[in-house]
């Protein structure tokens, strides 16, 4: 029996070494390799698995079931906490379902973005503002992964901290780390399947066969249009402007203005909208987590300001809002 398992073993032990040395010799030395790599894997390799949020006090359970077919992109993303919603998009279209008001909501993916697909630009980009450094390996759910280190050139935003899957580069671990150093947000895979063996079976939406019955709300994408919305933003170094548009948003009388900035990593929005009697008459902002939010009046209107950047920041683009000459 003995010779038995030692003649397994060694039939297992030179296939183990070709598959390690595989592994090494497909994964980069480089850390801006290994950033975008990250990248591509979140949009490029088909996986399904189960990944809990938390930011502040809040924690929050996800699944989601991502699938290349072709040059269409495809994902489902069901939230298991709260409110039943369901997110099923194709490329950058998402139809936002929510079962309990019966109502389908057409909404672009302009700023939303769901992990593991937390990096918005090139690595080159991403390194202009942050330090990239490979950390160290660890096991897990089973996979090789990569740690990659990303601190910030300056104070204007969050260290950040990602575990790249060695064979895939897919991201299965994030963590955002404030200026002591402690995790404020976190990201992590519970259970994950990565590979052909996830099919386009697997996004088919649990509330399809009852849409008959619901509205469709194509207001959202029918507002995101870019609009020239007469205020100017200057963005802190290394953000740039992703989009600026005019929307309606719940319990407001009138359309907002809406100016959205990242630097491929944070992203943050900045909010005009008129000072409703009675009208704000102080600066208040707060942080919670990896998220700030600083609010401002400014004559007849108010600014506010929600991203994931510290607080100062947040403060700082509030503060520099002006009207477009």
């Amino acid at each position: 029996m003995r010779a038995v398992a030692a003649s397994g073993m060694r039939r297992v032990l030179p296939a183990l070494a070709v598959g390690i040395a595989f592994s090494a010799q497909a994964a980069p030395a480089d850390p801006l390799d290994w950033l975008q790599r990250a990248a591509k894997a979140a949009r490029q390799a088909s996986y399904e698995g189960t990944y809990v949020h938390t930011n502040g006090e809040r924690i929050s359970t996800v699944r989601i079931t991502h699938v290349m077919s072709g040059s269409e992109e495809h994902e489902r993303i069901e939230p298991l906490d709260g409110a039943s919603l369901e997110i099923v998009r194709r490329n950058d279209e998402m139809f936002c379902r929510f079962p309990d008001a019966k109502t389908v909501r057409l909404d672009p993916r302009i700023t939303t973005r769901f992990f593991p697909g937390i990096l918005g630009t090139t690595a080159e980009s991403i390194a202009a503002s942050y330090d990239v450094r490979l950390g160290k390996t660890e096991r897990v759910l089973g996979y090789e992964c990569q740690w990659i280190r990303l601190d910030p050139r300056d104070a204007l935003r969050f260290a950040q901290r990602i575990c790249s899957e060695v064979a895939t580069g897919l991201i299965l671990r994030a963590r955002t780390l404030n200026e002591h150093g402690l995790a404020v947000e976190h990201y992590s895979f519970t259970d994950l399947r990565i590979g052909p063996q996830v099919a386009r079976t697997d996004l088919k939406s649990i509330f399809r066969a009852r849409n008959r019955q619901w509205i469709s709300d194509g207001q959202p994408r029918d507002e995101v249009a870019s609009a020239d919305t007469g205020w100017a933003v200057a963005p802190p170094n290394g953000f740039r402007k992703v989009t600026e548009l005019k929307r309606t948003l719940p319990g407001r009388a009138q359309p907002v203005s809406q100016i959205v900035l990242t630097d491929g990593l944070a992203t943050l929005s900045v909010f005009v909208e008129p000072n409703a009697t009675p009208g704000r008459s102080a600066e208040a902002g707060s942080e919670d987590g990896a998220t700030s939010f600083f609010v401002k009046p400014m004559g007849d209107h108010v600014v506010t300001v929600l991203g994931e950047v510290p607080l100062a920041t947040a403060q700082q683009v509030g503060r520099g809002v002006t009207r477009r000459p």
